[in-house]
C-alpha cells in the first residue's frame, strides 16, 4: 500500500512538472509572437516623426513667437485611418511646461532628436523595471515572467514608435510608489507633483492620498506642481495657458474617437455621448475618494486606485499611459485571474487594435477602446482584492510582496 502511494505521488509530481513545462512553452511562444509583431510594426515606422514631430513643432512655433498649440507646422502629426472617415491633426497637448522643454530641441535635426529620445526612453524603462524589481523582490520564474511581460506591453512599444514621453512618466510614477512604500511623504509628493505638472489628470492620485491621510504628500505635490507650472508663465506669459486650454477642449470629437483613447469619454463618445463619460468619471472618482476617506485602505490599494482611476476619468488616456500601471502589477505577489486578464489585454499589440477597430461598429467600440476594457478589469481586481469597500483596512496578506 505504501509503495502504491509513493507511485501515485511520483506520478502526480511528474504530471505537475509536465504541466508547468507546457505552460512555460505556451507563455514563451505567445511572448515571442508579441515581440515579433511589435518589432515588425514599430521597426517599419521608425523613419517617421509621429507625435515627436508635434513636440518639435511646438518648440519651433514658440521660438517664433507663435501659438505652440496650433497645427501651423508641417511637423504636426496628422493621423488618418484609411477606410473610415476619421482623421485629424494631433498637435502637442501637453501642459505649457512641455513647450519650455521642446524649445530647447527646436533647432536640432528632428530625426536625431527622436532617435536619441527613443534610446533614452528605453533606458528610463529599464531603470523603472530595475527599481520595481528591487523594491518588490520576487523569486524564481515569477521575476522573469513579470519582466518579460512588462517588455511585451503595447504601451511600451507604442511609446518608442511615437517618440512619446510615457517612459519618463513611468519613472516618476515608480519613484512615487517607492517613496510612499518607504513612508517618505514629502519626496513622494515632490515626484508626484512633477508627474502632475506634465499630466494634470494624475491629480486624482494626489487627492486619493489626501483622502487616505497623507496630507504631507498632497501638499508637497500641489506646491511642486504649481511651482513647475509657473515656469512657462515666466518664459511665455499667461497667454500660453489660454492657448493650451483652447487646444485641449474636452469635446474635441476626433481625438476622443481615436483608437487607443481608453478613458470613459473615449468610450461614451463612440456612442455619441461624451458628456456621459464625464459623469461616469465624476461619480467613480467621488465615490472612491469617499470610501478611501471612510475606510482608509492600505497604500497598496490607494496607489493602485489613484493611477487606474486617473486614466479612466481623463479626457484622453492613450495606450502609452498603461505603462504607469506597471507598479500595480509588480506590487502584487500572486495575481488572480482578473490581473491575468488585464495583463493579457495590455499586451495585445497596437497593430491588432488598428486592424480590427474599423471593421464594424462593434469593432469600433470593442477594439477602439480595447485597453480601456483592461483598465476596467484591473479596477475590479483592485477593488475586490483590497477590500477597499468593505471597511477592512488590511490587504489580503499573502497577496502582497514584502521585502
Amino acid at each position: 500500500m505504501e509503495k502504491r502511494n509513493r507511485t501515485v505521488e511520483t506520478g502526480k509530481r511528474i504530471f505537475s512538472r509536465l504541466g508547468n513545462i507546457c505552460k512555460t512553452i505556451i507563455v514563451t511562444g505567445l511572448l515571442l509572437y508579441v515581440y515579433s509583431v511589435n518589432a515588425i510594426f514599430v521597426g517599419t515606422t521608425l523613419g517617421e516623426l509621429h507625435d515627436f514631430g508635434s513636440f518639435i513643432a511646438a518648440g519651433q512655433l514658440s521660438e517664433a513667437g507663435e501659438n505652440p498649440y496650433s497645427s501651423d507646422s508641417p511637423l504636426v502629426f496628422n493621423v488618418t485611418f484609411k477606410g473610415i472617415a476619421l482623421s485629424g491633426d494631433a498637435p502637442n497637448l501637453n501642459p505649457p511646461i512641455s513647450v519650455v522643454i521642446f524649445k530647447q530641441i527646436a533647432n536640432i535635426d528632428p530625426f536625431v532628436s527622436i532617435n536619441t529620445w527613443r534610446i533614452i526612453s528605453v533606458l528610463l524603462f529599464t531603470v523603472s523595471i530595475i527599481l520595481l524589481q528591487h523594491t518588490y523582490k520576487k523569486i524564481g520564474t515569477s521575476a522573469i515572467f513579470r519582466i518579460a511581460w512588462a517588455v511585451s506591453l503595447a504601451g511600451f512599444w507604442h511609446t518608442i514608435q511615437l517618440g512619446q514621453l510615457y517612459c519618463f512618466l513611468l519613472l516618476l510614477a515608480v519613484l512615487t510608489y517607492v517613496f510612499i512604500k518607504n513612508n517618505k511623504e514629502i519626496p513622494a509628493g515632490i515626484i508626484l507633483g512633477l508627474l502632475i505638472a506634465f499630466k494634470p489628470n494624475f491629480i486624482f492620485w494626489a487627492f486619493a492620498l489626501l483622502a487616505a491621510g497623507r496630507w504631507k504628500t498632497f501638499l508637497s505635490a500641489g506646491f511642486t506642481g504649481l511651482l513647475v507650472s509657473l515656469i512657462p508663465v515666466a518664459t511665455n506669459g499667461f497667454e500660453i495657458y489660454s492657448q493650451w486650454l483652447e487646444a485641449s477642449k474636452l469635446f474635441t470629437p476626433v481625438l476622443l474617437l481615436f483608437p487607443g483613447n481608453n478613458s470613459f469619454q473615449g468610450l461614451t463618445a463612440r456612442i455619441g455621448e461624451p458628456v456621459a463619460g464625464i459623469l461616469l468619471g465624476a461619480i467613480l472618482s467621488l465615490s472612491v475618494l469617499w470610501h478611501i476617506y471612510k475606510h482608509r485602505p492600505v497604500d497598496t490599494a490607494v496607489n493602485a486606485l489613484g493611477v487606474t482611476i486617473s486614466l479612466l476619468i481623463s479626457p484622453i488616456a492613450w495606450t502609452g499611459y498603461t505603462l504607469l500601471l506597471l507598479p500595480v502589477f509588480f506590487e502584487i505577489k500572486k495575481w488572480n485571474w482578473k490581473y491575468y486578464v488585464s495583463a493579457v489585454i495590455f499586451s495585445v499589440p497596437v497593430v491588432h487594435v488598428l486592424d480590427n477597430f474599423k471593421t464594424s461598429m462593434a469593432g469600433f467600440t470593442l477594439f477602439g477602446w480595447f485597453y480601456g476594457w483592461g483598465l476596467l478589469v484591473l479596477l475590479c481586481a483592485i477593488i475586490f482584492s483590497s477590500k477597499t469597500f468593505t471597511g477592512k483596512k488590511e490587504e489580503i496578506t499573502n497577496n502582497i510582496q514584502t521585502n
